[in-house]
């Protein structure tokens, strides 16, 4: 003997309300395992396919009144399975890749902290070496690097020759240099 969901091939358009309520739970109970099955087939994950099967058999009752099905249920709700598998690996990898950019940037961000303290580090080493300088090397490093003068307007201000300049930023550079390596930079 046929049921009402073996007749159901076609929706009847003549009736707006094709799917009652008896009709829905013999789908449900005739599909649900099938489809609960193909899409576990797919997923290898029970409780995904839980969901896509719930939220098929939902989407249906919610749109019973608007959908119009022009094929055979079975086609229809299979179908609709497919779509909803689709959907999972589609945000499965967007949910992968958003990990993946978050991953990257916390190495990123751990990385430029890094970088940061031992900039700083370096920086405050620097003064300090600096400050060991004979005060005219000194005073020309820092006009030179700090100020970002060129030789010619060094020379200018501290009423010196441009080749008395180079050398004591020749002296200053090599002292420096030197300080920093002997600390392990």
């Amino acid at each position: 003997m046929k049921n009402k969901a073996d007749r159901l091939y076609f929706q009847n358009n003549s009736t707006k309300n094709w799917l009652n309520e008896g009709l829905f739970n013999e789908l449900f109970g005739r599909y649900w395992e099938k489809l609960f099955a193909f899409c576990l087939s797919h997923t290898n994950d029970d409780e995904a396919s839980r969901e896509m099967v719930q939220d098929l058999f939902l989407s249906l009752w919610e749109r019973r009144k608007k959908v119009e099905i022009k094929t055979n249920i079975g086609h229809y709700l299979f179908s609709g399975a497919r779509l909803k598998i689709a959907k999972y690996y589609r945000d499965k990898a967007y949910a992968e890749k958003k990990i993946s950019d978050v991953g990257q940037g916390v190495r990123n961000e751990t990385c430029n902290t890094q970088e940061y303290i031992l900039y700083k580090d370096l920086q405050w080493q620097l003064r300090l070496i600096t400050a060991e300088l004979p005060n005219r090397s000194r005073q020309v490093y820092v006009m030179s690097r700090n100020e970002g003068l060129k030789i010619r307007e060094i020379a200018l201000k501290l009423d010196l020759s441009e080749k008395t300049v180079e050398a004591h930023l020749s002296k200053a550079l090599k002292f420096l240099k030197g300080r920093i390596r002997q600390l392990g930079f």
